[in-house]
């Protein structure tokens, strides 16, 4: 691993590197204006020296004195700042000192005096000519600002290394401290950071405060997950155990209504093998037989918002037999398109239902369809027939019942009722449907007959045998008859209660024409 440097190091280094950046720009600006103004201090010194012996250098243009304009030529050549100096009258050189003009200034740069007449100062009489040491004086003007340059850069750096010096001791030092123990801190031991020394009431300290709050809050919060972890952990071994020991079936289905997970009671209610669910993604709809795609319709009715979806299912089995399952189906609160459902056998309280509507359908005496089973068998009909058969309905009234009743009793009246059921059972083919509708008012269903005759064949049957003595009370004769209404219809015919009207109607035609007959009810 790249190791990398210190916070310290770095900003030191910046400092450094930005102060000597500074100084050298600063050193180097110094250094051209110094020198430009030293050169212009010694040029000037050098006019000051002229100015000095201007006087003197005019009384001796004016008395053409050479030996004293040599004295004064000499002894403006005693600066070192001077390679030339000349006094003139006129166009005549009374004294010459120094190097030629030419060496002596390469640019041809001479400073010069006029020399006025010490008796008349507006009239001139020569002129006093020096020529500087331009290469002197610019080493010297040069010297000077590499001297100051020098100064100043010492002073630029010596500030710069303050400034590093400090910065790394009250800033740099402390962060790096304060990182380095952060970095060894144990978080699961309950460890604080502390401020760095002197630093307890600064940017630092806060800092190292706010790091220990923010560590309290992390303990704190890192304490919760591992709470609701644990009791994330009970429920989910909670629900496992429920899951898996649940008398009910309890599964999840992909969005295909494959089962993802299952439990064993969902095996015992489809009554499998265990192997039979092994395989993941095995169709519910499949293994519960159906085939009109219910769970399907169920499936895509969650999907589609509704919150849960109920519905029962035959499910037949190998030998023959057959099962009810109650199927509930919801949505996983967070799962997508998965479903989860509960599946229970329903088969027991199925046949009770069955049974219950079975003895809501029979008449109690007789064992005969009641009303309520007619009417659900007659629809059943409609259905099963609808267009291809005949129908006969018969209304059987017993003729002479009241004085059996009367003359020996409920009791006698209750065995010959149901001494008459047999009898009509014996009549009517096992498809045909029979029901005591009233006291002693008998219907009967007859269903697919090809022609009216057949009705006509069974109503003379009924005539004849119910016209057969009876023996009730241990051996005690007695003799009925029975008027029949008979109604030929064809499927499909009209609601119940007005068959029921019809026949009843030839049936009161039968007794009016001398009972114990059948009689048509016209038109068909």
């Amino acid at each position: 691993m790249r190791r990398t440097r210190g916070i310290a190091f770095r900003t030191t280094a910046s400092i450094l590197v930005f102060g000597g950046l500074v100084g050298g720009i600063a050193a180097v600006g110094s250094a051209k204006l110094i020198e430009h103004k030293e050169h212009r201090r010694l040029n000037d010194a050098l006019v000051e020296s002229m100015a000095a012996v201007q006087r003197t250098a005019s009384v001796a243009a004016y008395a053409r004195d050479e030996q004293l304009a040599a004295e004064v030529v000499a002894g403006l050549l005693q600066s070192s700042s001077v390679a030339h100096a000349e006094i003139l009258e006129g166009d005549t050189v009374l004294a010459a000192v120094g190097a030629n003009t030419a060496s002596a200034s390469p640019n041809g740069a001479a400073l010069r005096g006029l020399l006025r007449s010490p008796f008349d100062a507006s009239e001139t009489i020569g002129e006093l000519r020096v020529i500087p040491a331009s290469a002197f004086i610019a080493a010297k003007a040069a010297d000077y600002s590499r001297l100051v340059a020098s100064l100043l850069a010492v002073l630029v750096l010596s500030i710069t290394l303050g400034v590093a010096w400090l910065v790394g001791r009250g800033v740099t030092r402390g962060i790096g401290r304060l990182a380095g123990e952060l970095h060894g801190l144990d978080v699961v031991s309950g460890s604080k950071v502390t401020a760095p020394a002197g630093h307890a009431e600064d940017e630092l300290g806060r800092l190292a405060g706010d790091i220990n709050a923010l560590l309290e809050r992390m303990d704190a919060a890192l304490a919760r997950e591992r709470e609701a972890r644990g009791l994330h952990a009970a429920a989910e071994r909670k629900w496992r155990l429920i899951f898996d020991n649940a008398g009910s079936g309890l599964f999840t289905l992909d969005a295909q209504g494959g089962l993802v997970e299952w439990n064993a009671a969902l095996v015992r209610a489809l009554g499998l093998k265990d192997d039979e669910c092994a395989r993941g993604g095995a169709s519910l709809a499949e293994l519960l037989g159906d085939g009109a795609g219910r769970l399907e319709r169920m499936r895509a009715a969650i999907v589609e918002g509704s919150e849960a979806a109920s519905a029962d299912f035959e499910r037949r089995d190998a030998d023959g037999g057959s099962r009810w399952l109650h199927v509930v189906l919801n949505a996983v609160e967070g799962g997508g398109e998965l479903l989860q459902g509960i599946v229970n056998d329903i088969t027991e309280r199925k046949h009770a239902e069955d049974k219950a509507r079975a003895q809501a359908e029979r008449d109690a005496l007789t064992g005969l369809l009641n009303r309520r089973g007619l009417e659900r068998a007659y629809s059943a009909r409609l259905h099963e027939y609808a267009g291809t058969a005949g129908l006969g309905v018969l209304l059987v009234d017993l003729d002479g019942f009241k004085w059996v009743n009367d003359n020996h009793g409920h009791e006698a009246g209750d065995e010959l009722l149901q001494l008459v059921a047999r009898r009509i059972e014996g009549v009517v083919r096992r498809s045909d449907k029979v029901a005591r509708i009233g006291g002693d008012e008998f219907v009967l269903l007859l269903d697919d007959l090809k022609s009216m005759s057949m009705a006509r064949n069974i109503a003379a049957k009924l005539v004849d045998v119910l016209s057969q003595p009876f023996a009730v009370l241990d051996g005690c004769k007695v003799r009925i008859g029975a008027s029949v209404g008979v109604v030929f219809t064809q499927y499909p015919s009209g609601q119940m209660a007005e068959l029921l009207r019809r026949a009843d109607a030839a049936m009161y035609e039968a007794k009016k024409a001398g009972k114990s007959q059948y009689c048509f009810a016209f038109p068909v």
